[in-house]
């Protein structure tokens, strides 16, 4: 009505250079002998329109005392028509127009709003239907409160199908093209990235990455962080995985995978993952094989054939590996307990060829030695025939003594000090002076029956 009325005002202007004009008492007619009763002016024309002044801005500008309700068409900057409102001028077409148009009325402006309440002006619906936004005549976000209740879907066909299944599923959340988009009755799942989660029917499930838990169709409370975490899941739940591809291809319960593509084609229960391709190496019999093991620990890196840690938990054993890296690597193969560093030189006097270093002892009901060969790793050889010249005499023996204060082929106490105690060869040490002992108890005795018999002899004569 505004626009009407100001166009009215602004032709009456022309009435006096019109032809076939027609005045009453309270309204002109302008190609017509009958104006309309309701208007003031009524111009009528087969083949001709109105013509508004046409100003630039500055001629506008210069328009002294311009009357509230003035018009004119605008020919440079933004040009179009205006209006004078008794403050400013105001365009009459635009995005400016429009804000003007809707001032007075309850929708919301691109330029932005004030005066707002939170408790009456929103962006939404009143009635039992969902708040659809669209980009390119395509839904690209979906809120709900019918099909489930409290759903929310961002991206193209996200969550569609709990939209076509009134009443079905409630507290999911999916965002990203295809997240849950073939879902229908799951209950507090979320799902963020292209395809996460697209098939999953059960509850309670969180799939961050592109195609995580793609194809997750009825395993529940089931985490994947990451691109392609567990991607080809069927039926599985309780398993966790973070990092790309981490327990992919992977089926069973209560599974964690932390690295890239750990767990790998693996199925079975309550297995830990722990590094990237932890659990890999040695598990593909065939391109795409997968292999089954349940309640296993694997601590590795770079698809290594033999993981720094292997643990099984129904047997409750436990293998380490500490081999030393080969071509340059900084590990030693050190397995330190203590306040030191493994994987530098320790800090203790350790020769060369020991993997496991304790401070403070080990206490132990039992220890156990190998050893590699019956013939050189024990003292049987003294009492080889040929072994008896090769003994020191009781004389040089003591000479030995006296002079570097410990056995011949006994380490002194600075050696064991610098060395540390070898328990194998100390025990074949011991075992081997033992043995010399007992053939010099043999010699003795020997020459004691011999004296005694040459005793005897002289005390009968």
């Amino acid at each position: 009505m505004k626009k009407v009325y100001l166009l009215a005002i602004g032709t009456l202007l022309a009435t006096a250079t019109m032809a076939q004009k027609a005045a009453t008492k309270d309204n002109v007619g302008i190609g017509t002998s009958t104006p309309d009763q309701s208007a003031v002016l009524d111009i009528q024309s087969a083949n001709k329109g109105l013509l508004i002044p046409r100003l630039t801005v500055d001629q506008r500008n210069n328009i002294a005392s311009p009357a509230n309700g003035l018009m004119i068409y605008q020919t440079n900057e933004k040009s179009g028509f205006y209006f004078y409102d008794g403050d400013v001028w105001k365009p009459m077409t635009g995005d400016e127009a429009k804000s003007v148009a809707v001032a007075n009325v309850d929708n919301w402006s691109k330029t932005g709003d004030a005066g707002t309440s939170s408790s009456s002006n929103f962006l939404g619906t009143t009635d039992n239907q969902p708040l659809i936004l669209k980009a390119n005549s395509t839904r690209v976000a979906y809120f709900d409160n019918t099909s489930g209740f409290e759903n929310i879907f961002l991206g193209k066909n996200s969550g569609i199908g709990f939209t076509n299944t009134p009443g079905a599923g409630y507290y999911n959340v999916g965002i990203g093209n295809f997240a849950l988009s073939t879902a229908s009755t799951g209950i507090g799942n979320t799902a963020i990235g292209y395809n996460a989660l697209k098939i999953n029917n059960n509850n309670g499930n969180t799939a961050v990455g592109g195609y995580s838990l793609e194809t997750a169709t009825t395993g529940g409370y089931n985490m994947g962080l990451g691109f392609g975490t567990l991607r080809y899941l069927i039926g599985g739940a309780g398993n966790a995985a973070v990092g790309a591809n981490a327990l992919s291809h992977t089926n069973g319960y209560s599974n964690m995978g932390l690295g890239f593509q750990a767990g790998m084609n693996k199925t079975g229960d309550g297995n830990i993952y722990l590094g990237p391709n932890a659990g890999a190496k040695g598990t593909f019999p065939g391109d795409g094989a997968v292999v089954s093991e349940s309640y296993k620990l694997y601590i590795s890196t770079n698809n290594t054939p033999n993981p720094l840690i292997k643990g099984d938990f129904l047997t409750g054993s436990l293998k380490i590996n500490v081999k030393p890296q080969v071509g340059g690597g900084t590990s030693l193969g050190y397995l330190a307990i203590g306040d030191f560093d493994a994987l530098t030189s320790p800090q203790m006097p350790t020769p060369v060829g020991y993997r496991l270093i304790v401070q403070d002892g080990v206490l132990t009901e039992k220890i156990k030695v190998a050893l590699r060969s019956s013939g050189t790793d024990w003292a049987d050889y003294v009492f080889d025939s040929d072994y008896k010249a090769k003994m020191m005499s009781l004389e040089e023996i003591e000479k030995f003594t006296i002079e570097n204060k410990h056995l011949p082929n006994v380490p002194s106490a600075e050696e064991m000090i610098l060395e540390g105690l070898d328990v194998a060869k100390t025990s074949k040490m011991f075992m081997e002076k033992i043995e010399e002992l007992t053939l010099y108890l043999i010699e003795l005795n020997k020459e004691v029956k011999a004296l005694k018999a040459e005793n005897g002899a002289l005390k009968r004569k």
